[in-house]
């Protein structure tokens, strides 16, 4: 079973994608900010990590920069979901290594479910 960090500081939308992600039988864990993400990922060593980018304490740009830079996590694989919908953004995101940079407002849940599987590669 595929393990992933879904680090989002939003109650609802934390509690929405856990619940689906447990639906397809993912484990999942969570984390409210960039600081308790860092942390969470070297601890759990998730499989895919899908991270918002506007948080509390630490950016999700700043989180995936560390993420890159730090040998037990450099290869997880990242999903950036963020509100941030600049093409700038995107290629931020893309040049610190995301997998993918998803849009929140041009995503549905089952988007965001079938980009977790194809990053995971378990479509």
């Amino acid at each position: 079973m595929a393990k992933i960090l879904l680090v989002e500081d939003d109650v609802n939308l934390r509690e929405i994608y856990s619940a689906r992600f447990a639906a397809e039988a993912y484990e999942v864990i969570t984390a409210s900010d960039g600081e308790e993400a860092l942390a969470t990922s070297v601890r759990e060593r998730p499989d895919l990590i899908v991270l918002d980018v506007m948080m509390p304490k630490i950016s999700g740009f700043d989180v995936l920069d560390i993420l890159r830079s730090t040998p037990e996590t450099k290869d997880t694989k990242v999903i950036m979901m963020t509100a941030l919908s600049q093409e700038s953004d995107r290629l931020r995101g893309e040049s610190l290594g995301a997998n993918k940079y998803l849009i929140k407002s041009q995503v549905t849940l089952e988007d965001v479910v079938n980009s977790v599987k194809e990053t995971l590669g378990t479509v």
